[in-house]
C-alpha cells in the first residue's frame, strides 16, 4: 500500500514537473546568476543575462539540437576553448563554474530546449545591433560576420589579442573619419560626397543648433528665457523617445554672452561656435 501510494505521488509530481519545467528549472538553479530581462544596473550583475547568452549560442550553433547539445556540456565542462562569448565578457565575470551534481542532464536538456525556444527577446539590442525589424535570424548572421572579422586567422575562436587587435583599428578609423568632417569649411564640404561622413556632419549640425533656431520670435538677440525654452523642449522631446535627458554642466548662456549683457548677439554666437571647435580640435 506505501510503495502504491509513493509511486502515485512520484507520477504526479512528475507530470506537475513536466508542464513548464524549463523555465521552473531556470528560475530554480540558474536565475540567480542569469538574468531572463533587461539589468536594471549593469554594474550589479554576477553573470551574463539570458538574453546575452543566448545570442551568442546561436550565433555559433545553427539548430536547436546542437544548440542544446552545446549547452548541456559546456554547463558541465566549461572552459574557455568551448565559450561562445566574447573575451572580456570571461574578464569580467570569470569562467562560469561546472555545476555537475547541482542540475542534471535531464534537467539540463529542458532548461536548454526552453532558452532556445524563448530567447534572445525579439527586440533584444546586443552591441548595437537591433534584433527585431530582421528577427533573431537576421541579427545573428549579422553579428557572425562580424565574428568572422574578429577572428583573423579563422580558428573559430577570437583571442584577446585579436579582439583588441580589431577595436584599436575600429577605433582609429572612427577617429580619422571624425577628424576629416571636423576640419575648414573646404574640407566638409568634400566630405559631403562620403555617406559616413554626411552621417556626422548631419549629427553635428542636430547637436548644435544655428542661432536662428535659438531665437525664437526672430529679434536677432538670442535671451536666455529663449534658450531655457528650447532646451525644456528638446529634454521633452528626449524623454518622449525613451532617450536620456542631457543636463548642462555651469551656465551656458553666460559663457555665449561675451559682454554680459543678457542677449546673445549672433555675432556672440558665432564666436562661441568656433571658440569651441577650436578647443575640441587641440585636445
Amino acid at each position: 500500500m506505501n510503495l502504491k501510494i509513493v509511486t502515485l505521488i512520484g507520477a504526479i509530481s512528475a507530470t506537475l514537473f513536466a508542464s513548464g519545467s524549463g523555465e521552473k528549472i531556470f528560475d530554480a538553479k540558474c536565475a540567480m546568476c542569469h538574468i531572463k530581462g533587461m539589468p536594471s544596473d549593469p554594474s550589479a550583475l554576477i553573470a551574463p543575462p539570458l538574453n546575452g547568452v543566448m545570442r551568442h549560442v546561436k550565433m555559433s550553433y545553427a539548430d536547436q539540437k546542437s544548440a542544446t547539445n552545446f549547452i548541456v556540456d559546456y554547463v558541465q565542462n566549461p572552459s574557455k576553448q568551448k565559450a561562445v562569448c566574447m573575451p572580456q565578457k570571461i574578464q569580467r565575470f570569470g569562467l562560469m563554474p561546472s555545476q555537475k551534481g547541482a542540475i542534471s542532464v535531464e534537467e539540463l536538456k529542458e532548461v536548454a530546449e526552453w532558452m532556445y525556444e524563448n530567447y534572445p527577446a525579439q527586440n533584444f539590442r546586443g552591441h548595437g545591433q537591433k534584433m527585431g525589424a530582421m528577427g533573431v535570424k537576421g541579427g545573428a548572421n549579422r553579428a557572425a560576420k562580424k565574428f568572422q572579422r574578429i577572428d583573423t586567422n579563422g580558428d573559430g575562436l577570437i583571442s584577446q589579442d585579436e579582439f583588441t587587435s580589431f577595436y584599436k583599428s575600429k577605433q582609429m578609423k572612427r577617429k580619422q573619419k571624425s577628424q576629416n568632417c571636423k576640419g575648414s569649411a573646404k574640407t566638409a564640404k568634400n566630405c559631403q560626397g562620403s555617406g559616413s561622413c554626411q552621417g556626422k556632419m548631419k549629427s553635428y549640425k542636430h547637436k548644435r543648433p544655428t542661432f536662428e533656431k535659438l531665437d525664437l520670435n526672430g529679434d536677432g538677440v538670442i535671451t536666455k528665457d529663449e534658450m531655457q525654452k528650447l532646451q525644456a523642449k528638446r529634454a521633452e522631446q528626449r524623454a518622449a523617445a525613451g532617450k536620456p535627458v542631457k543636463t548642462r554642466k555651469g551656465n551656458f548662456f553666460a559663457r555665449m554672452d561675451a559682454n554680459g549683457d543678457g542677449r546673445v548677439t549672433k555675432e556672440e554666437f558665432l564666436a562661441f561656435q568656433e571658440k569651441r571647435r577650436a578647443q575640441k580640435q587641440n585636445r
